[in-house]
């Protein structure tokens, strides 16, 4: 069996044996969070695709605007044959050939097709920047929230080194008093076994600090730790907008909302599509050709044709398309509309949880105090034989947990000012600059 003694090296052990990598991590980068951010949305896969959603997007905004210029195309040819051929155009004998063509076309109407296709075109790239934007202010929430969870992790080891600090002067308490006959063995063995906790206390703050620098620097594109500046984590939220002015800047700018309104757009172009397919296609074409079986060709021609379409029967094809773009416009709207209500209640909900998270910082900074000095008086009390161990571990106890709290109060914080800016699809400060 383990003696206190015993269970005290072995700790003492596992300490040694983690200096080392905690002395690395101090050569490890610092970070503020605005790099952080900055290098997150450069390495995020899901940041990096939805930009390239939009570039796709505004190449196929490329593609329908085209679709209004005539096509232009140039041909050539040569041709050579072992036996002499009687040239249709010269009725000579010839073994060579040559030829030249230019040839343009244009689509003079098309039913009002070009109209919507564009319309939609235009639509899908607003609802790809609403969606890229949106991944962007996920990204930048992942970033801060792996940001806060470093600065927090390195505030509670601190934390439980201040335990282990602590611990060991209640030993030395119990030991002086344990001399003087005014404490019994057992107020020694207790301070021994706290002051055992304290030491896994302070292992398991370490590991869980490095864990999160590796989490960190996995965000911002690096292989290994990365540390965030010290003094990160905010103390209290800035100056925020009406509740009614945030509202309407997200039912005005938030990417749901955007998105949603983007989409419906781009349906109601779609069904305009399918209602163009029942109305003709005009095209203008014309072309200019040289050809000889000498070089340079000398024999010229052009041509000119219009050319009209309407298929008067495609197998229910236009009709089956204009059925699926109704029921793909009843879902748009329902879901515009779900958006906007939706909308609401997350700028409600995460405004009350910033204004919760700032109180509760508050409430944790003066709870840390009070403990702080009731167990400057229970150490003073115990000194002088006014209280006991017991009193004097718990009141150690209840510091232990109202400083974690502190620091998890002001990491919430920030993590909840940071979902605002999500919900919003802007920053605080862009709203209160309007």
């Amino acid at each position: 069996m383990q003696t206190p003694e015993s269970r005290w090296w072995i700790v003492a052990a596992l300490s040694l044996l983690l200096t080392v990598p905690v002395q690395a991590q101090t050569q490890e980068r610092t970070i503020t969070l605005q790099e952080t951010i900055d290098l997150a949305l450069q390495t995020d896969p899901l940041a990096v695709a939805a930009a390239t959603d939009l570039a796709t997007a505004e190449a196929d905004q490329l593609v329908a605007r085209g679709s209004w210029l005539p096509q232009l195309t140039l041909t050539s040819g040569y041709s050579k044959s072992s036996q002499a051929r009687v040239n249709r155009s010269t009725g000579l004998l010839s073994s060579e050939s040559y030829s030249a063509g230019a040839q343009a076309s244009i689509v003079l109407f098309a039913g009002g097709e070009r109209i919507a296709q564009n319309r939609a075109a235009n639509a899908r790239v607003v609802a790809s920047s609403a969606e890229y934007r949106a991944q962007t202010f996920e990204t930048i929430l992942g970033a801060t929230e792996a940001f806060y969870e470093a600065a927090a992790a390195r505030h509670l080891s601190a934390l439980a080194e201040q335990r282990r600090v602590r611990a060991e002067q209640q030993l030395a308490f119990a030991k002086t008093r344990l001399e003087l006959g005014t404490a019994t063995t057992s107020d020694v063995l207790r301070a021994e076994i706290e002051l055992g906790n304290a030491e896994l206390a302070v292992l398991d703050a370490a590991a869980s600090f490095r864990t999160a620098t590796l989490n960190l620097g996995r965000w911002v594109g690096v292989a290994g730790g990365v540390q965030p500046v010290a003094e990160a984590l905010p103390e209290r939220a800035p100056e925020l907008p009406d509740r009614a002015i945030l509202v309407e800047s997200a039912l005005r700018s938030s990417p749901l909302v955007v998105a949603s309104e983007a989409e419906l757009k781009g349906v109601e172009a779609d069904r305009w599509t399918g209602y163009s397919a029942y109305l003709p296609v005009v095209e203008l074409i014309g072309g200019y050709d040289w050809s000889s079986a000498e070089f340079p060709p000398d024999r010229r021609s052009w041509n000119v044709s219009l050319a009209a379409s309407l298929p008067l029967f495609d197998q229910f094809r236009r009709e089956a398309a204009v059925k699926r773009d109704a029921a793909l416009l009843r879902l748009a709207r329902a879901r515009s509309r779900d958006a906007r209500i939706a909308i609401q209640a997350s700028v409600e909900s995460a405004l009350q949880e910033v204004l919760s998270a700032e109180q509760r910082v508050e409430v944790s900074k003066r709870a840390s105090e009070l403990a702080r000095e009731d167990l400057r008086v229970l150490e003073e009390r115990y000194q002088a034989d006014a209280a006991t161990i017991l009193d004097l571990q718990a009141s150690q106890v209840a510091l232990t947990e109202s400083e974690i709290a502190a620091v998890r109060a002001r990491q919430a914080l920030g993590t909840a000012l940071a979902e605002l800016e999500t919900v919003l699809g802007r920053k605080l400060e862009e709203i209160g600059d309007e």
